[in-house]
């Protein structure tokens, strides 16, 4: 189980005023106890590493990097990053999009995941899990960080649906709290009902705080902040969560 854990989001078109420059796309640093994971790396290396170097990180630091799924706005900038982390840092990807990921990213030292596993002490991956994106299948796996406080589940654009992942996550830990749920839930052009039925399921399962971003659209951000209230949580660009 994780003692310490520090979700700074790095990679975001979701922003306020922050010192880092905005993109589209979704990344996250995250340190859990000794290991420090990269979560997604948006859609630009040049921002991406320009803000990790605002933020005074380095690259080398980092012990494993997880794809939610092969999308541009979350593998782009994959190559500018890889040049400047340690060399074979093991990038962690789904299955389905092992083959097509590799043509792009040969040099990458890629993982196939396709059923859930810990990849590091308390660190998880749902396992990829089935969605759909303009009528085609697409695969998508979420991280899963098991801490003193709960679960935090990290998303990227949860195209299986996000409700259909927590769902998932609380399959592999029935007796565990769900502490937070977050990254971007894709629901830009979802109606006011279908929004409100996946609030109202993640409400079922008990998220204790929630906090999206990146894809999941403003009405529908709203709309999540109305119904957690003082539970919603702000990570826009630069913003982080920390447990400790």
């Amino acid at each position: 189980m994780i003692k310490y854990m520090l979700l700074w989001i790095i990679f975001n078109n979701v922003h306020e005023s922050s010192e880092l420059t905005p993109g589209f796309g979704f990344g996250a640093w995250i340190v859990a106890d000794s290991t420090t994971i990269l979560f997604d790396t948006g859609g630009d290396g040049r921002i991406l590493m320009n803000n990790i170097n605002s933020l005074g990180l380095n690259p080398k630091d980092v012990d494993l990097v997880v794809i939610s799924h092969n999308h541009w706005d979350h593998i782009g900038g994959l190559n500018k990053f890889l040049e400047a982390a340690k060399e074979d840092v093991k990038v962690y990807v789904p299955a389905k999009a092992f083959k097509n990921i590799q043509k792009k990213y040969s040099t990458a030292n890629l993982v196939a995941v396709k059923d859930p596993i810990e990849i590091a002490d308390g660190v998880w991956s749902s396992g990829e899990i089935k969605g759909r994106y303009n009528l085609l299948p697409i695969y998508e796996h979420a991280l899963v960080l098991n801490t003193k406080e709960g679960l935090v589940i990290v998303t990227g654009c949860s195209h299986p649906g996000i409700d259909k992942i927590v769902k998932e996550v609380h399959k592999m830990f029935p007796d565990e709290l769900i502490c937070l749920v977050t990254g971007g839930f894709h629901l830009g052009s979802a109606f006011n009902n279908k929004i409100n039925k996946i609030a109202n399921s993640l409400q079922k399962l008990k998220v204790q705080y929630i906090a999206p971003s990146h894809c999941t659209g403003s009405r529908a951000i709203k709309i999540f902040q109305e119904k957690w209230k003082d539970k919603f949580i702000d990570l826009t660009l630069g913003k982080k969560f920390e447990i400790k």
